[in-house]
């Protein structure tokens, strides 16, 4: 399935009509035009402004800004060197009112450096280009981040409250941080590092390895399709509910202090007080952990 259409899935999740952004100001305002041949890091950088991407028509990295009133103190700050192009808002009226910001980004299928966004309560949608990179970051503060596909050497995302709704990443190292948002991925492929206060997260189709850990509450879900290093998922208060393949060969150890375990694969286990821990197949190449405080586990093989 393809991967916008496999994201529909996320979107629906968090009961959002979200895929082109917020409603476009009522007047385009500026227009920026750049080449990227040479140009290593590329920075965007908003406040509450929702920022859209789609695919450059002309391989030119072009933004344009709508606003409903337009002054040149108003348009895009723009610092650039040989290598790199960062891009952040202009100024505000004194006494907003009815100001608004809407960010459009045409993006160059053949840039192949470093990509940057952020946003604090504004909204980034990524879903249209499929991106190769070699790294991207996103940093939100309570907006919706939409990420329809992307592969690059290093994937980093962060959320304080709002929800992130991913497609297909692939990368060596993923790393996801919230505090209280949400999580919702389709399909990941590298070393997962998965860290969050109280939110919930579902990874639907995970190849690689992961370290995930919910430090107070929130549900856990992860499914794997493919194990290649070791596994670890904790979770304070709330539950975790991992899918191993049927034919992965395992070292597996589990502890629950008020709650309960459920397995596939019980009578491979031994129980010491409230942990078990057992070998699962022949041969195991990784080790599966999972601890839960107030919570339940189940592991599904």
């Amino acid at each position: 399935m393809h991967a916008k259409s496999r994201l529909l899935g996320c979107i629906a999740l968090a009961g959002l009509a979200m895929l082109s952004g917020t409603a476009r100001a009522s007047q385009p305002a500026n227009e920026l035009v750049f080449a990227t041949g040479n140009v290593a890091h590329i920075t965007l950088s908003y406040d509450e402004e929702s920022i859209t991407f789609f695919d450059s028509a002309d391989g030119n990295l072009l933004i344009r800004e709508y606003m409903t009133q337009n002054q040149a103190g108003y348009h895009a700050r723009v610092e650039q060197s040989a290598d790199s192009i960062k891009i952040s808002e202009g100024g505000k009226p004194l006494f907003k009112g009815d100001f608004s910001r809407y960010v459009e980004v045409y993006w160059p299928a053949s840039y192949r450096g470093a990509l940057t966004v952020s946003t604090t309560d504004g909204n980034i949608d990524l879903s249209r280009p499929a991106l190769s990179l070699d790294s991207l970051r996103i940093d939100s503060t309570s907006g919706t981040v939409v990420l329809g596909q992307a592969q690059a050497r290093t994937i980093h995302l962060s959320s304080t409250r709002g929800f992130l709704a991913l497609g297909t990443l692939r990368a060596d190292t993923i790393r996801i941080e919230t505090t209280s948002g949400t999580v919702c991925c389709e399909d990941v492929c590298g070393n997962v590092i998965y860290t969050s206060t109280s939110g919930d997260a579902e990874f639907r189709s995970a190849e690689g390895s992961g370290s995930y850990t919910a430090s107070n509450s929130g549900t856990l879900s992860v499914a794997y399709t493919e194990v290649t290093g070791d596994l670890s998922f904790f979770n304070k208060n709330g539950s975790i509910r991992v899918t191993l393949p049927s034919d992965l060969s395992f070292s597996f150890a589990a502890a629950v202090k008020n709650g309960s375990l459920s397995t596939t694969f019980q009578d491979c286990l031994t129980l010491h007080d409230k942990t078990v821990s057992g070998d699962v197949g022949e041969h195991p190449a990784v080790a599966v952990h999972a601890e839960t405080r107030n919570g339940s586990i189940e592991v599904n093989r």
